[in-house]
């Protein structure tokens, strides 16, 4: 059994995971209720597992080079506008990220004191990396939990590793 753990501390992270080979397609959702009372989408990957993100994520952010684009299921890039300019802003963020079901992490992870995100429903991890291990603080993941963008956590390469327990 596999475990997420905090690369230089060895802080568990996460509930036993299994690898996925890829991350599976983001689920569409129409920002409808939950039957938990809830307006996140459908998480991208099943509890219990874990896939490398390739893509960038999150933080920091850009100006897409196509004024006409808009949007794509990837946390942090469905259609934010850029307030500098015309156009929108893309991901230029961290790739190789480590894509987990955020119900996994409950327990392990705490909300980063130096951000104060605003979503509609959640979190919309704009901000850059909105969690913390729960045992030292050290910033270690992005929670994606707003209704605009799917329900994922995304872990910095370099500050996890998978380790067998």
């Amino acid at each position: 059994m596999n475990v997420l753990i905090r690369a230089a501390r060895e802080a568990r992270l996460t509930e036993p995971p299994r690898a996925l080979p890829d991350v599976p397609p983001r689920p569409e959702y129409d920002s409808a209720k939950n039957p938990d009372g809830s307006r996140r989408a459908p998480a991208t990957v099943p509890r219990g597992t874990y896939a490398v993100d390739p893509e960038p994520c999150g933080a920091p952010y850009v100006p897409h080079p196509d004024p006409e684009w808009c949007g794509t299921a990837h946390p942090g890039n469905a259609c934010m506008g850029d307030p500098d300019g015309p156009g929108f802003l893309i991901s230029a963020g961290p790739r190789d990220t480590l894509v987990v079901h955020p119900e996994d992490t409950r327990g392990w992870l705490s909300d980063n004191p130096a951000l104060e995100e605003i979503g509609c429903c959640g979190a919309p991890g704009r901000e850059g990396p909105n969690e913390v291990c729960g045992g030292c603080g050290v910033v270690v993941a992005t929670l994606f939990s707003d209704c605009a963008g799917p329900y994922e956590t995304h872990f910095l390469p370099g500050a996890v590793r998978v380790a067998a327990v």
